[in-house]
């Protein structure tokens, strides 16, 4: 749940009050709840510029991307490039500038690369909560939208920052159809249970059909409609009991619910290839062939969800 932020728009060209650094703004890329956010060039080099008129809002972002921008952490999010004040027609206004990330939103990549990848990307976004939530932190708003799929290296990055709250807190933005309260299965209190039920929701809604899920949605909602979706579907059954522990609040942390999710993908990825293995008599050497495609098949799945 949202509402727009009443910031002004950008000039075509501005200039950080303080460190001085110059911005040409190529176009707007959205708008949210506390801020907008901008394409922009600076020395020739694209990125990502959010503004708002709630200072305390934009700085409390700023100081999450800077906390999980260390190391391997830097995969969370987008890389910080620069904090600064302006004033557009008379109104002070923070921003923040950092790196542009090309890619999709989740669920158009999906659509675009199949339901078999939903399992790896949600090990993938595990990884990415697991250090949000070491840092104190709630991603809060966790929905398809606020997930992208890079374009240079096909890894989960978490984007729009601007619902993050810190533990312990009431969550500060949410999306009904991922919300924990939204399906009575818990309150809106910031914690690793929060992140974890939406990411299971999400696995749930990418995986089945349109239809299928709008009629889940009708009342009254319940996580027993969930488990239903997923008793019926061969795809998320096996998955099944990290779902259910996801739902009722069972896992410690992501990097819990990670490991068991990596586990039943791990096996299908193995047994998958055996189901269409060739009739013992018919061939000879295409066993061979299919046994070379089942290594590499496991081997590319198993990287992209335990090292990306």
């Amino acid at each position: 749940m949202s509402s727009k932020a009443a910031t002004p728009d950008l000039p075509k060209y501005f200039q950080g009050k303080w460190n001085r650094k110059s911005y040409h703004v190529l176009r707007e890329l959205g708008r949210g709840a506390n801020g907008t956010v901008y394409l922009v060039s600076q020395d020739g080099v694209r990125r990502a510029v959010k503004v708002g008129v709630e200072g305390m809002d934009i700085l409390m972002e700023v100081n999450v991307l800077k906390s999980v921008q260390q190391g391997r952490d830097s995969k969370v999010g987008p890389l910080l490039c620069d904090v600064d004040d302006l004033v557009v027609n008379g109104k002070a206004c923070t921003f923040y500038a950092m790196e542009y990330l090309e890619g999709e939103q989740l669920d158009r990549y999906i659509q675009q690369a199949g339901t078999e990848w939903v399992p790896v990307l949600i090990v993938q976004l595990l990884a990415r909560l697991d250090v949000l939530h070491k840092h104190g932190y709630t991603f809060g708003d966790l929905k398809p939208e606020n997930i992208m799929v890079s374009q240079t290296d096909k890894t989960v990055r978490l984007i729009d920052f601007g619902g993050v709250t810190k533990q312990g807190s009431a969550v500060r933005q949410f999306t009904e159809e991922y919300d924990r309260a939204f399906w009575h299965a818990g309150d809106r209190k910031a914690d690793t249970g929060y992140d974890l039920f939406c990411a299971a929701v999400i696995m749930v809604r990418l995986t089945v059909g349109k239809e299928l899920w709008k009629s889940s949605l009708s009342e009254p909602r319940h996580t027993g409609l969930l488990c239903d979706i997923i008793r019926k579907s061969d795809s998320l059954y096996p998955y099944r009991v990290p779902l259910l522990k996801a739902f009722h609040g069972k896992f410690a942390s992501a990097g819990e619910m990670r490991a068991e999710l990596l586990t039943v993908l791990r096996e299908r990825t193995v047994a998958q290839p055996r189901k269409k293995a060739p009739k013992p008599g018919k061939v000879g050497g295409g066993i061979s062939g299919l046994f070379v495609a089942s290594l590499l098949l496991l081997a590319g799945t198993l990287y992209y969800a335990w090292f990306m």
